[in-house]
């Protein structure tokens, strides 16, 4: 696991500031998924959830900000892509996304959108692909205690109910709201060739919920605590 870059103090003001912000929007939707059940490959190590996604519309529509979490991942494991959908009377291809908000020194994913495009394994196809550095060097990928955030515009009626939809069937999993890849899962120990033996799973988030207050600040100690063992 890699040293952070920034301080605990600074992410921790982050979390902090993040958290208190969902709690005092006046009508705003929250929503949050996590990712607790593996339906291909091999699981991650730590106990699920192992990553998180929440959506908020701050009170109105047209602006969500959506945030992943590594909320569980351990050792060397790493997120290479998320998986998430949209409502089908909407076109992917008009989603803009603001610069992204990050927790961690990885690179900036890249952003993919096409409706039904994208194949999550076993499971079906999604409409927006995020798409995460694999790197050998470690500072490179998302992984445990890391976070990014963007705000997604550029349709009017878009809200966070937007993002509650399944993936189009195209295999023997699923369906589900959102997926995404973890690799880096048990790696040879010993071993300098690692991606010759590392093992990877796909993982399916639950069906989003709006959170409890309480379960709100569960998260953020548990993701602060996560950080403060980097």
């Amino acid at each position: 696991m890699r040293s952070s870059t920034h301080s605990f103090a600074t992410i921790a003001c982050v979390f902090c500031c993040v958290v208190a912000g969902l709690a005092s929007q006046a009508g705003a939707t929250v929503l949050i998924s996590q990712a607790a059940t593996a339906f291909s490959g091999t699981a991650p190590q730590g106990t699920p959830p192992w990553l998180s996604l929440t959506w908020n519309d701050h009170g109105g529509s047209g602006l969500v900000t959506v945030t992943l979490t590594a909320t569980n991942l351990t050792g060397s494991e790493f997120v290479t892509s998320v998986y998430m959908n949209l409502d089908p009377a909407l076109d992917p291809d008009d989603l803009d996304f603001s610069a992204p908000t990050k927790v961690g020194s990885f690179n900036n994913p890249s952003i993919h959108t096409e409706t039904d495009e994208y194949k999550a394994d076993g499971d079906g196809k999604y409409d927006i692909k995020l798409v995460f550095s694999t790197s050998a060097g470690t500072s490179k990928r998302f992984d445990a205690g890391d976070a990014v955030s963007y705000d997604i515009s550029g349709i009017a009626s878009l809200n966070t109910y937007s993002f509650d939809f399944l993936s189009k069937p195209a295999g023997g999993s699923g369906p589900f709201t959102a997926a995404a890849h973890v690799q880096g899962i048990n790696p040879c120990a010993g071993s300098y060739q690692v991606y010759c033996c590392d093992k990877s799973g796909w993982v399916a988030f639950d069906p989003p919920i709006i959170p409890e207050p309480a379960t709100m600040a569960l998260l953020a100690l548990g993701a602060l605590g996560l950080l403060r063992r980097r």
